[in-house]
């Protein structure tokens, strides 16, 4: 199961890394003020916990550039979890 995880969350910010034209370590730095996460995150010596793996997720959800399509994962993610993306006013 971790290792699923671990994938939508590489996937998640990979993807996320080429919609918006940075790198790995910028995502990182966005979403957990700390440039070597996902690096930590793709080291399967480290472990990460489920809350860990849903903030992180609720950010992309919350942050994905508008008219780039989601990943799979994140949008499962999205459905599994009820999350609706607030309107802005």
């Amino acid at each position: 199961m971790e290792n699923e995880l671990r994938f939508t969350l590489l996937e998640t910010a990979s993807t996320f890394a080429k919609a918006c034209g940075c790198a790995l370590s910028t995502v990182s730095r966005r979403v957990k003020n700390d440039a070597a996460f996902f690096s930590r995150i793709k080291d399967t010596s480290k472990t990460f916990t489920a809350r860990t793996f849903d903030e992180v997720m609720l950010w992309f959800a919350e942050n994905w550039p508008a008219g780039k399509q989601m990943p799979l994962g994140l949008m499962k993610w999205m459905a599994e979890t009820g999350y609706q993306r607030a309107e802005i006013a």
